[in-house]
């Protein structure tokens, strides 16, 4: 099954699909071409999607980043009232994470592995590029953009080369994972 990207509605996205997705060529990575794209590319999202991309607003981000500075500085960092403001902006652009959905603060070292368990979404909050990998494909998230992903085929986060990636994952439902809500590193 090939993974198929859609843009979320009620989001507008700046760059192109070239601009986000690679797909393999021998050992390496390039831009896709037109036949490609079309392959890869809905333009009604459904429940045929992989991904469904989105971007947070800039004044989240800053928010995210002032969250992490107090947390490390003072201990005060709140990130449940964070998690319920960013699940209270998906649902007001009518892409509800479900109820039960938990919000985790991910910390990728170089070479570390995100597991990918019970994931319905992801959001970079990385000053760099975050790398989303399935066979053959992979799709580029931009800095305060994040995706719903098909929890039946969610890929791979991709290790990054040298800074690590910061990023929020939305999981299905606590009771089925055993995952409480967390700040992880």
């Amino acid at each position: 099954m090939k993974p198929a990207f859609a843009i979320a509605p009620n989001f507008h996205l700046g760059s192109g699909w070239s601009d986000r997705l690679l797909v393999a060529d021998n050992e390496g990575w390039r831009a896709p071409r037109e036949d490609e794209l079309a392959a890869l590319v809905v333009e009604t999202p459904g429940s045929d999607a992989a991904a469904l991309l989105f971007a947070i607003p800039a004044h989240m981000r800053t928010r995210f980043w002032d969250m992490l500075g107090e947390e490390a500085t003072q201990g005060s960092g709140d990130f449940v009232t964070f998690a319920a403001d960013l699940r209270q902006f998906l649902a007001f652009k009518e892409l509800p994470p479900p109820t039960d959905a938990t919000f985790d603060l991910l910390v990728q070292d170089v070479g570390g592995a995100v597991d990918p368990a019970g994931l319905w979404g992801l959001i970079n909050f990385s000053d760099e590029p975050l790398l989303l990998d399935w066979p053959d494909v992979r799709l580029r998230l931009s800095p305060g953009e994040g995706c719903r992903i098909d929890p039946r085929d969610p890929g791979r986060v991709v290790p990054p080369a040298e800074e690590p990636n910061a990023m929020v994952a939305i999981r299905l439902g606590s009771e089925a994972d055993g995952r409480p809500e967390k700040l992880d590193s």
